[in-house]
C-alpha cells in the first residue's frame, strides 16, 4: 500500500516537472535570450495633474543565453514628462542568463491632464533592432473638478410677487470629474419654485450643462438692488466633497398697476342733441407709483378728448371728466385709453365703452322748432326797430 502511495506520488512529480518545463517552452527558446520587464513601482497611484510620479522598472533576462547590446527606451509621451532617472537604459548593455538591471523613472505629470488610463510604453532593443513588443504600463490620472456656475441677464424686470426664470450654465474648468452635483438657493427673499434644489449626475472636465430654475420675489420685499447666494455640493472620483457659493444680481423695482374702477354717463340714453357727461374713477392697485398718467376718450368717428392726471401713487386713485356729444343715433362705442409710465417703462391700456344714442322724438323736434321760430322772430323784430 505504501509503496504504491509513493510511486502515484513521483509520477505526479514528473508530470509536474514536465509540465513547467512546458510551459516554459512556449515562452521562450532556451537557446536564446529572453529579456522581460517587470513594472516593481508605480508612487503615487493614482497620481493628480502638476504631480511628481515615480516608475521603477527591472529588466531581466530569462533566457538560457547572454543578451548582447541590450537597450531600453521609454516612451514619455503628453502628459508624462521624464525629469530624470537613476540608470540610463538607453545605453548598451549586457544581461548574462538570470541577470536583471532596474531603473527609476522621475516624471512629472501635466498639469492640464483630464482624469483617465494614460499609457507610458517601454521598447527593448538588441542593437539597433526591437526585439520584442512594446511593453505598455497604464498610469491612472485623477484630477481636481472646480465647477463654475455662470447666469445670463435675467432678462424680465421683477417686483415684489412676481416670478422669474434663471438660466444656469453650470462647466467644470477643473480636470477631475465632478458628480452628485447639487445646486441650492440660499435666500429667503428669492424662493426656487419645486423641490427647491437642482440635480446634476456628472459633470465632466471642460463639460458645461444648461439648466433653467423659476424663482418667486417675496411679496414683502422691497425694491432694491440685490444678491442672492447659490450653493453648489459635489464630490470628486476619490469621493472628497467640495463645497462652493455664487451670486446672482437681480434688480426689484415698483411695478403700478392701473385699472378703470367705475364709469357713469348721464344722460343713461342721450340722444343726438344731448351733452353727454362723462365721470370715471381710475385707480393704482400696484407697489409703485405711476407717473404721466392720462387718460383719452376717443369716439368712433375719430374725435379725441383727453384728460390728464399726472401722478397716482400706490393704492390711490383720481377722478377724470370728459363732455362730448353724440355724432349719430344707434349703439356707439367709444374707446378709453390710458398711458402712464412706472420703473418698467411705459404702458397703455384701453377699455371700450358702450352707449346707445336715440334720435329725438317729434315732440322734442317740434320744440326745438318753435323756439328757432321765436328767437328767429324776436331777432328780426329787434333788428327792425332798431333801424
Amino acid at each position: 500500500m505504501t509503496s504504491t502511495y509513493q510511486k502515484g506520488i513521483f509520477l505526479l512529480l514528473i508530470v509536474a516537472l514536465m509540465g513547467v518545463t512546458f510551459v516554459s517552452a512556449e515562452f521562450y527558446d532556451t537557446n536564446t535570450p529572453y529579456l522581460r520587464i517587470t513594472v516593481e513601482e508605480v508612487t503615487p497611484e493614482p497620481v493628480e495633474p502638476g504631480q511628481d510620479l515615480v516608475v521603477k522598472i527591472r529588466l531581466s533576462n530569462e533566457g538560457g543565453k547572454v543578451a548582447e547590446d541590450v537597450s531600453l527606451k521609454l516612451n514619455a509621451e503628453f502628459p508624462f514628462f521624464v525629469k530624470t532617472e537613476s540608470n540610463n537604459f538607453e545605453d548598451k548593455k549586457t544581461l548574462c542568463v538570470g541577470c536583471s538591471i532596474s531603473n527609476t523613472y522621475y516624471l512629472i505629470v501635466d498639469a492640464n491632464a483630464k482624469s483617465g488610463l494614460y499609457p507610458l510604453t517601454a521598447d527593448i532593443y538588441s542593437g539597433s533592432m526591437l526585439i520584442t513588443p512594446s511593453e505598455t504600463i497604464n498610469i491612472k490620472i485623477v484630477g481636481k473638478p472646480d465647477i463654475v456656475l455662470r447666469t445670463d441677464a435675467i432678462a424680465a424686470n421683477v417686483s415684489p410677487g412676481d416670478m422669474f426664470v434663471v438660466s444656469f450654465d453650470a462647466k467644470n474648468i477643473g480636470t477631475g470629474i465632478a458628480r452628485n452635483i447639487k445646486i441650492t438657493p440660499q435666500s429667503d427673499s428669492f424662493l426656487m419654485l419645486g423641490s427647491n434644489i437642482n440635480l446634476l449626475n456628472e459633470l465632466l472636465p471642460e463639460q458645461t450643462i444648461s439648466f433653467s430654475s423659476e424663482f418667486m420675489v417675496k411679496e414683502s420685499l422691497s425694491p432694491d438692488t440685490y444678491k442672492f447666494p447659490v450653493k453648489l455640493d459635489y464630490v470628486d472620483e476619490q469621493g472628497n466633497s467640495h463645497t462652493t457659493s455664487f451670486d446672482i444680481g437681480i434688480n426689484v423695482l415698483n411695478k403700478a398697476d392701473l385699472s378703470i374702477q367705475s364709469i357713469k354717463i348721464k344722460p343713461i340714453m342721450p340722444t343726438q342733441l344731448d351733452d353727454v357727461h362723462m365721470a370715471g374713477i381710475i385707480e393704482n392697485t400696484g407697489g409703485g407709483n405711476a407717473d404721466k398718467v392720462t387718460v383719452e376718450l376717443m369716439t368712433a368717428e375719430g374725435k379725441a378728448y383727453k384728460s390728464f392726471i399726472g401722478q397716482l401713487k400706490a393704492d390711490d386713485d383720481a377722478p377724470f371728466y370728459f363732455d362730448a356729444k353724440p355724432d349719430a343715433a344707434g349703439m356707439r362705442t367709444a374707446t378709453l385709453k390710458v398711458t402712464y409710465n412706472d420703473d418698467f417703462g411705459l404702458h397703455t391700456f384701453e377699455t371700450a365703452v358702450s352707449q346707445e344714442v336715440r334720435k329725438p322724438t317729434n315732440n322734442l323736434l317740434l320744440i326745438i322748432a318753435v323756439i328757432a321760430l321765436v328767437v328767429a322772430g324776436s331777432a328780426y323784430f329787434y333788428f327792425k326797430k332798431k333801424s
